[in-house]
């Protein structure tokens, strides 16, 4: 299980956050994760049970037992945007994960919904694959394929850049500019499950660019934001560089401002997808899918 600390439950004891966000977890089982040590907050595991703060990153493992348990139990179907014979294109929901990174069908997560989705309907589900992935508190359109030789296709397109991936998001204030191509340099430390934006190279960073245009302007800015390059938290991380956070993530950006406005979700969404990819996926060259983001 993964999870940013919402807003609301800042300041809660660890084991009362992980009680209310996962009641189908038993209380034995919460205690014996954090007396195992088997919960990280901000990728540093934890001997004993803390009080947690709004953005903060925590990861549970929980015991086999409770995984098992939880694989059994129905799961939401997932919405689904298209579907044909070789993808299924949904709209994932905030607050869960694309992928369980150590069990993938294991526990609520986009894969498990789509898997059980295909399962209840016959299908084989043996060689469904997840092609790239969300953030938990960022929604909108994730691409599964069905089979291995589109699983390939899809990763040579995301590999080669060749797929188009647009997001909208509010962020603070508005750009200068009303339309830019930007360039860094992104460092990911995994021990706190945080990167850093440079504008120029530094050890361990990677070159990163993003593309934006404003929508709308005002105090609050709408942005259409392409994904240039796919690094983690890019978007995110990339417009609080400039100063211009996105609304509603306490990680990057203005906790205080997000708390005045009441805004308790992280405002950005995958809203639109344009595929050109190589093989068997080519029939949809051309084709430009596309979501409502609900801010």
């Amino acid at each position: 299980m993964q999870m940013t600390v919402p807003e609301e439950k800042d300041g809660l004891m660890l084991s009362q956050l992980l009680k209310q966000t996962a009641a189908d977890v038993p209380m034995w089982a919460i205690k014996e994760a954090i007396k195992k040590r088997d919960v990280r907050v901000d990728g540093v595991r934890i001997s004993g049970d803390i009080r947690v703060h709004s953005g903060q990153e925590v990861r549970v493992f929980w015991p086999k037992s409770v995984v098992s348990a939880q694989q059994e139990k129905t799961l939401p179907a997932p919405q689904i945007v298209y579907e044909d014979a070789h993808i299924l294109l949904i709209n994932k929901p905030q607050g869960i994960q694309s992928q369980n990174e150590d069990h993938p069908l294991a526990g609520d997560s986009a894969l498990t919904r789509v898997v059980a989705y295909l399962k209840g309907k016959g299908e084989e589900t043996d060689h469904v694959h997840l092609c790239h992935r969300l953030d938990v508190q960022t929604g909108g359109l994730l691409l599964f394929v069905k089979d291995d030789e589109s699983f390939e296709s899809a990763v040579q397109a995301f590999s080669e850049r060749s797929f188009q991936k647009f997001y909208t998001c509010r962020v603070k204030g508005c750009p200068a500019k009303r339309e830019a191509v930007m360039h860094a340099y992104l460092r990911k430390d995994a021990q706190i499950s945080r990167v850093s934006v440079t504008d120029y190279p530094a050890r361990g960073a990677m070159e990163i660019t993003t593309g934006y245009r404003v929508l709308k302007g005002g105090e609050h800015a709408l942005l259409e934001v392409e994904l240039i390059t796919g690094r983690t938290h890019q978007i995110r991380a990339h417009l609080a560089h400039i100063g211009h956070p996105i609304l509603g993530d306490d990680k990057y950006g203005d906790r205080l401002l997000n708390r005045a406005l009441g805004v308790k979700r992280q405002q950005l969404w995958a809203t639109r997808l344009v595929f050109e990819a190589k093989g068997v996926l080519s029939y949809l060259n051309g084709r430009s899918f596309y979501v409502d983001c609900p801010f």
